[in-house]
């Protein structure tokens, strides 16, 4: 696989998985990350520096910055780094290729610590790229890809960018104006040929 088809699909799959994480978790998600991780996070997610200092309505806002910003990969891989880097430490050697039995092994561990969202954001991550990780995400049914995340996500983006009387109107002067432009190009193009007799 492709390079960008991979990064496709990965983006695909963290859309749908983030967009089934409620406001509470990704909050907390957020909350508990590392100070080396909070500002970038901030960022990923359009938010000011220092944003996740503050649980009221993060939930929210995360998601709200996240699907208008389009950042799924950024946000999922920053929410479960922590979680990336405890797995990669418990698995030692076989890091770099696990197999599923070595994720059996380690998996509970890791859900215990950082729960259950973070570990499935962890596990996306490496999903269209190492065989241990495929077979999970297709054998077991808590770190399934949701089918319905990507209407979830339309839907969200929809709603986050409601096409309102006022933008329409924005749309038809903006058309409006461009016609005049071409028009005006058009007429000065024909009347430098008259002066030029190659009319």
């Amino acid at each position: 696989m492709s390079t960008s088809k991979e990064q496709i699909l990965i983006d695909r799959r963290y859309a749908a998985v983030l967009s089934t994480i409620s406001d509470d978790s990704l909050a907390e998600l957020a909350s508990n990350l590392p100070e080396k991780l909070r500002d970038p996070f901030a960022k990923v997610a359009g938010l000011p520096a220092g944003a996740l200092s503050t649980k009221d309505g993060l939930g929210a806002k995360i998601r709200t910055g996240f699907v208008s910003r389009k950042s799924f990969i950024d946000v999922g891989i920053l929410l479960s780094e922590p979680c990336t880097e405890h797995c990669i430490e418990a698995l030692g050697s076989a890091a770099d290729d696990p197999n599923i039995e070595h994720l059996r092994s380690t998996l509970p561990e890791a859900i215990e610590k950082f729960g259950l969202d973070a570990t499935r954001l962890m596990a996306i991550q490496y999903s269209a790229s190492l065989n241990g990780f495929k077979q999970l995400i297709m054998q077991d049914e808590r770190f399934m890809v949701p089918k319905t995340g990507n209407t979830i996500v339309a839907s969200a983006l929809i709603a986050a960018k409601p096409d309102t009387a006022e933008s329409q109107e924005k749309r038809r002067a903006r058309r409006e104006r461009q016609e005049k432009e071409r028009e005006t190009k058009r007429v000065a193009e024909l009347q430098r040929r008259k002066a030029r007799n190659r009319v």
